[in-house]
């Protein structure tokens, strides 16, 4: 994941707000700001917009707009909300831009290997063939006339865990500087946006504790966002399996890399797309990196610490 160093983290902020949400622990710092009691409220309204998108936007409860949606797959459209819509129509065009190694419609998948990860053991081949006929973006369906979507297979559901906390942070990045922010950190889990002067933003060290970076790179008003393959897996047999997912065979990732976290300014795009490279590799994913305009840093299997040219000033190895 890559979030704010230490030294960061004992910089005084004169507002700070931690909250969960979007599956993660969230903490929003403000450091400088026009006028205070317009950032007090800025900083509130920021919180409650990302606890709003995780309302409407989560898999785990019943009447979200997810929920609804895929519980109508292959039999109708549900009305959605706008943030709903303007996602799903994001994610389409992430998922055709990557050729597929971004997807939203692999709830089906993750589900599966969720249970065998429970049981400690691995599902067979049959079962992900299964599951992964049900992968295929192109199935969702938008009517933007009136904000309605449906999938059009039943079984198919929908997770927008790959780009959500992405759009969340622009939000929350959005509401501090309509209320006069100057100065800010926002930390949504592997997704972090900066406002103002330059923060440290460590990226995780694959085989060490939570904390323990083995790269930092400075940003000032830009973001970063991390996919790597540490923070959710198990291992059967000697064989290690993490849940980052390749939707086009339906097993996880085996891309040659350990993590990769990309810089730039939208971090919906750079949520999107952290995934998609991870999943394609550092060679396959280069030319979707130059394409957005980002820059990236790439951790390897063999731990080995590569980043792109234009971060190379802003980039410690450590």
């Amino acid at each position: 994941m890559s979030y704010a160093t230490e030294q960061n983290q004992r910089n005084l902020a004169a507002l700070e707000s931690v909250f969960s949400a979007m599956g993660t622990k969230n903490r929003i710092q403000v450091f400088a700001f026009h006028e205070q009691i317009a950032a007090g409220e800025a900083l509130k309204r920021a919180e409650a917009r990302v606890r709003a998108l995780h309302d409407c936007l989560t898999v785990f409860q019943p009447e979200s707009d997810l929920s609804l949606l895929n519980a109508s797959a292959g039999c109708s459209s549900v009305a959605v909300g706008a943030d709903t819509a303007h996602l799903l129509q994001e994610s389409r065009r992430y998922s055709e831009l990557s050729c597929g190694a971004f997807s939203i419609t692999t709830r089906a998948l993750s589900a599966l290997w969720e249970i065998h990860a429970r049981c400690g053991t691995v599902p067979s081949r049959t079962e992900v063939e299964h599951a992964l006929t049900l992968v295929c973006d192109e199935d969702i369906l938008l009517d933007e006339t009136v904000q309605a979507a449906g999938l059009r297979r039943f079984g198919q559901s929908v997770d927008l865990g790959g780009i959500a906390k992405g759009y969340a942070a622009d939000e929350a990045r959005r509401i501090l500087l309509e209320g006069g922010v100057t100065g800010a950190l926002i930390n949504l889990g592997a997704t972090v946006s900066v406002i103002g002067e330059s923060k440290h933003v460590g990226i995780q060290h694959p085989n060490r504790l939570p904390g323990i970076v083995i790269a930092c790179v400075s940003l000032a008003n830009a973001c970063a966002v991390t996919s790597g393959d540490y923070d959710r897996f198990y291992e059967v047999d000697g064989t290690r399996y993490h849940h980052i997912l390749d939707p086009r065979t339906g097993y996880p990732s085996r891309s040659g890399l350990r993590s990769v976290t990309l810089i730039g300014d939208s971090a919906l795009a750079l949520d999107a797309l952290s995934t998609a490279v991870f999943v394609l590799g550092a060679e396959a994913g280069m030319p979707l990196i130059q394409q957005a305009g980002m820059e990236a840093v790439f951790v390897s299997d063999q731990l080995d610490v590569v980043c792109t040219e234009g971060m190379r000033e802003f980039f410690e190895l450590f």
